[in-house]
């Protein structure tokens, strides 16, 4: 009992009274359905077109199905989406063949009865007959809720829709329509695991309204069909309305997620019978969360690469949306979102156009207008730079698909911007880059001020010819039932390239994703002069009973060779390990009791040495390291390595060294 009351007390402290209160109240709501009431269970079949739309709309159904929106693209031809035709193609035929993708990795054969409610790796299906609020998130028979979420984000009907476009078979709009009524079929309004969670409404929201506009014309489409697909986006829209504030609570992509997709049946359906509400309040919580949620340096409060492409896809969206409608945003939002797209650039690699794998990853591409890798983060950044300087980032290429979707071919034969990477103080998320000519390297030095994600305290990743030397393990799953081990590794500080001392966590785990106390780390100095830099950081998170240890990372380089030396104020003796996360192929060439020193891709070399002698664990794919996770669900072996030596008030410390082998 004291442990409960502790914790609750953690969370008061970690998140105030304000945000626990609210949900003290939202829980006995939700349990006396209260919540129920906002949003009450309904049949399809029993929604007529007078219950979503004004009384004083006088067109027949035709007029209203047909009439003509703005959308993003008109007439896109297939000699336009020509080069990409063979890839979207390819993913097509799949769905043809009843396979679905799960976060844009692996194919899984999808039984329509009963996949829209379980995973493809559990046997337990959710009930679907009762209101969404009675949904169980956590449930170890079912396991991880996110892969019963991910077929109903709709990511199939992108696919679809663009071969349909790209092609002219209606096998492919046939396709979306049979797989769109089975899911009506299965999943009634309001009801089971897929009206669970808002955000998830307003992804697949988006996917609706995208099939509504590109196959609008398709020989498959029928009115009735047609008519199915647009109550659908009604009944999603009062959905997400209905339970908003509960996402504003989360200060989470969430809130942002949702306005985006009131905001867009507002905005697109203004005949809708609360569309002049879901426009106002939709576009009123996108700038006031946005504000919020993005520091003005661009970084994201979330703390993560994927979240914060997640929250760019959201805005993109709509202020390309309120362009063509001539709706407008406030500058200062604008402005902010423009910077979240400068940012992103600056953490990008270039020769393979991934990003740090920093921060939780849940899979997420919610807007997948193109066949790249789940991994390349080109084309989000290509749209994004275009919407506000009118200039591509990167010549032709397959990310460019994006930018003919949205802003149609005009588009790709813009000029060419003339911006650079360069090392960046992002000071206010704490984040840090350092461009050399063959390297370049992020370094994390932040005080949690929102929500703490991470225990990663002076997380230094490294880059080297596309290939991600140093790096940050992910997140793999939010839930994993039937390995406890393995998903307190991936959340542990033991899973960052960092510092422990007394191989200790230096905070509590509250929640499944709440932590405390909030950790704090400075940066003290960063300078860049030419090819030479420095950097020096304070890491404070073990600067309390029962360690009192102030750790500090000084960060050198000059013309492609890099010094990381990590030093130590302790008043007594403590144990402290550095761990490194490398590329599986990193071999050793030699090893003594004071460091070791391993090869690396690319004939990159990896030295340690320590000031006293050291220990040193090396782990491959086991409970406790050795594993990486670049898609959601996914495991990858790498190599961990963990320095292990004694500390005390005397100068102790880590020196790192990281060279080309030729120099």
């Amino acid at each position: 009992m004291f442990v409960k009351f502790k914790k609750i007390a953690q969370a008061i402290k970690c998140n105030g009274i304000g945000f626990c209160f609210f949900r003290l109240k939202y829980t006995i709501k939700r349990k006396t359905g209260a919540i129920a009431g906002k949003s009450p269970v309904n049949k399809w079949g029993a929604i007529e077109l007078k219950d979503i739309v004004n009384s004083d709309v006088n067109e027949d159904l035709n007029c209203l199905l047909y009439k003509e929106r703005i959308f993003f693209f008109d007439n896109i031809s297939v000699q336009e989406l020509k080069p990409y035709l063979e890839n979207t193609l390819s993913e097509a035929d799949e769905i043809l063949q009843g396979k679905l993708k799960y976060f844009f990795k692996d194919y899984y054969n999808f039984n329509t009865n009963e996949d829209w409610l379980k995973s493809p790796l559990s046997s337990s299906k959710i009930d679907a007959s009762r209101h969404w609020s009675r949904t169980k998130t956590f449930d170890s028979q079912v396991g991880d809720i996110k892969y019963v979420w991910e077929p109903s984000r709709f990511a199939w009907a992108y696919t679809l829709c663009r071969a349909y476009i790209a092609s002219g078979e209606d096998k492919y709009s046939e396709k979306f329509w049979q797989l769109f009524e089975n899911w009506l079929q299965i999943n009634q309004p309001n009801c089971g695991p897929n009206f669970a969670c808002g955000q998830e409404c307003a992804i697949r929201l988006f996917a609706m309204c995208f099939a509504y506009f590109t196959l609008k014309k398709a020989q498959s489409t029928t009115s009735q069909r047609l008519m199915s697909l647009y109550k659908a986006i009604a009944i999603h829209a009062d959905r997400i309305e209905s339970n908003i504030e509960f996402a504003i609570s989360t200060r989470t992509n969430h809130s942002i997620s949702e306005a985006a997709g009131i905001y867009t049946a507002g905005l697109i359906f203004p005949e809708m019978k609360n569309a002049d509400r879901w426009l106002k309040r939709g576009r009123d919580i996108l700038t006031s969360e946005g504000l919020k949620q993005i520091y003005k340096d661009g970084a994201y409060l979330q703390h993560s690469m994927n979240y914060h492409r997640l929250m760019l896809q959201d805005y993109i969206w709509v202020l390309r949306l309120a362009n063509l409608n001539k709706d407008k945003f406030n500058v200062k939002l604008t402005d902010r979102v423009k910077k979240a797209v400068e940012f992103i650039y600056q953490l990008q690699d270039d020769e393979t156009g991934r990003v740090p794998n920093y921060g939780p990853n849940d899979g997420a591409l919610i807007i997948p207008l193109n066949n790249n890798d789940y991994l390349d983060y080109k084309p989000v950044i290509q749209a994004g730079w275009y919407l506000f300087n009118n200039e591509k980032l990167y010549d032709n290429g397959h990310w460019d698909e994006d930018l003919l979707w949205l802003f149609g071919a005009t588009a790709l034969n813009c000029q060419r911007s003339k911006t650079k990477k360069k090392g960046t103080a992002f000071d206010n998320g704490g984040y840090y880059t350092i461009r050399q000519d063959n390297s370049w390297a992020m370094v994390r030095c932040h005080s949690y001020k929102d929500r703490m994600t991470q225990i990663d305290p002076l997380h230094f990743d490294f880059w080297a010819g596309g290939i991600n030397i140093l790096r940050d393990s992910g997140s793999y799953k939010y839930y994993i039932p039937e390995n406890a081990k393995l998903e307190n590794y991936f959340k542990s500080i033991k899973a960052h390239n960092t510092i422990t001392i007394d191989d200790s966590s230096p905070v509590n785990k509250i929640t499944r994703f709440m932590f405390y106390p909030e950790l704090i780390a400075k940066a003290e100095k960063f300078e860049l002069q030419g090819n030479k830099m420095f950097f020096k950081g304070k890491n404070y998170a073990y600067n309390r009973n029962p360690w009192k240890v102030l750790h500090f990372r000084t960060i050198k380089c000059d013309t492609d060779k890099w010094q990381i030396i990590d030093e130590f104020k302790a008043g007594s003796e403590h144990s402290a390990t550095l761990r490194w996360h490398m590329p599986v192929e990193a071999e050793i060439i030699k090893r003594n009791d004071y460091g070791i020193k391993f090869s690396l891709p690319n004939q990159w070399i990896l030295e340690i040495n320590g000031s006293g002698k050291c220990g040193v664990d090396i782990l491959e794919g086991c409970d406790i390291g050795g594993w990486e996770s670049l898609y959601y669900g996914k495991l990858s072996k790498i190599k961990t390595l963990s320095v292990n030596m004694q500390i005390n008030c005397s100068n102790s410390f880590f020196k790192t060294s990281i060279f080309e082998e030729s120099i």
